[in-house]
């Protein structure tokens, strides 16, 4: 629900990015949203700033994770109404306090584990 109206599709694939015409693909598919996925690819998640994209991924990979896990059940996946999914999305969206403190939390766990992590920044 995180992600409603916020997906690209490129269903193409031209190798190495070393073109523009490459990078202007990706871009076209990506249009106004903060994630495409690219059919031979992977993934790109883009953002206001770091925290909210590190979090947008994070969070994607975790749900993707979920589907696979839900799907290979074979049972029937029950949809949750369209003007939910909408709703819960603009909730998510308007409150991204989350997305700041868990990156943070990230950074402290770092400066604990691996001190002087930031040099490599």
């Amino acid at each position: 629900m995180r992600y409603y109206g916020r997906i690209g599709y490129d269903r193409e694939y031209g190798g190495v990015a070393l073109a523009n015409e490459e990078g202007d693909r990706i871009s076209s598919a990506l249009g106004a949203n903060s994630v495409v996925f690219m059919q031979h690819h992977g993934v790109i998640v883009c953002g206001d700033n770091m925290p909210y994209t590190f979090d947008d991924l994070y969070y994607l990979e975790r749900c993707c994770m979920v589907q696979v896990l839900a799907q290979s059940t074979g049972g029937k996946l029950k949809r949750v109404p369209e003007k939910m999914v909408a709703e819960v999305a603009r909730q998510i969206e308007s409150e991204r306090q989350q997305s700041v403190l868990h990156f943070e939390a990230l950074k402290r766990l770092l400066d604990r584990n691996e001190p002087g992590w930031s040099r490599l920044t």
